[in-house]
């Protein structure tokens, strides 16, 4: 008898050195979970001012922008494309905040909203209709328009070859002096691209913060844009991560203020949070995820 309790007893043992263990990491795990939520929740807090920055910027810019092209242009403007190319790059560079603005393109249509020409090569842009794909664009055509904004989908603005993403564009006239309609001044950016250029900011952010909380090492991090149901991460993001944010609902969860918890994503816990960008549309905004290595 005595032999059977002594071996029970020695056979508790190992049973009770595992469940410590497994409970001392799964404290662990949730202690790392609050901290990179913490840390996403700051991230979020410093992406959202950038965001409205960046609007800011080309909302402000671009009708400068358009009275300056509409100097430079030629009168006929699709006869000398190179002239047009170098007139788009003398507008935005001789506006501050053009120079500085982080769209991924600047373009010149003729009045129809065709595409003459784009800063950039390639120029993927050339010969297609903005109207066309955003058709809400249409009402920088009418008399006294300013600045008008349309979401939507163009191949040819896409930030990543593929995959889903979402495009903000702003449209300006481009008037002569006589105040005939000589063409439009578009730009804009892909969600994806941005999403990416907000992500390269935040890197220096969460390794000052690693750095301020002695990490042993620079956490995780995921960034991304959404709008609606859909977020947009850059274009290496995996589609797993993207797809587990959006089922957290984030206009749901942003609907009272920004929103921080955590979620599982393949067997790793990471910190998540979500912040909305009124600037840019009501139900936009910045999420980030954050995973302490």
């Amino acid at each position: 008898m005595m032999r059977s309790s002594t071996l029970a007893r020695s056979e508790s043992k190992p049973l009770a050195l595992a469940c410590a263990l497994a409970a001392t990491l799964a404290s662990g795990c949730q202690e790392d979970g609050k901290t990179s939520q913490k840390h996403a929740a700051e991230l979020c807090a410093k992406l959202a001012p950038v965001v409205a920055e960046d609007v800011g910027q080309v909302r402000t810019g671009l009708p400068a922008g358009a009275a300056k092209l509409a100097a430079l242009v030629d009168t006929d403007p699709g006869a000398n494309l190179l002239g047009l190319q170098r007139a788009i790059a003398g507008a935005r560079a001789s506006v501050k905040e053009l120079e500085f603005a982080k769209s991924t393109f600047f373009s010149f249509t003729d009045p129809s909203g065709t595409v003459l020409r784009s800063e950039a090569d390639p120029d993927m842009l050339a010969n297609r209709s903005v109207l066309a794909s955003f058709p809400e664009l249409r009402k920088v055509l009418e008399s006294n328009s300013g600045v008008v904004e349309a979401f939507g989908e163009m191949q040819e603005m896409r930030g990543v070859r593929n995959g889903p993403d979402l495009q903000w564009v702003a449209a300006h006239p481009v008037k002569a002096s006589g105040g005939e309609l000589k063409g439009l001044f578009v730009t804009g950016w892909s969600f994806r691209a941005y999403a990416y250029r907000l992500q390269e900011a935040a890197k220096h952010d969460i390794t000052e913060i690693a750095k301020r909380d002695g990490l042993k090492s620079t956490p995780l991090l995921y960034v991304f844009a959404w709008k609606g149901a859909k977020a947009y991460g850059g274009p290496v993001t995996p589609d797993v991560n993207t797809e587990a944010l959006e089922k957290l609902d984030l206009p749901a969860k942003t609907a009272s203020g920004p929103w921080s918890g955590t979620v599982e994503i393949a067997g790793r816990t990471f910190g998540a949070a979500a912040q909305r960008t009124p600037e840019l549309a009501a139900d936009a905004g910045v999420a980030a995820l954050v995973s302490t290595l």
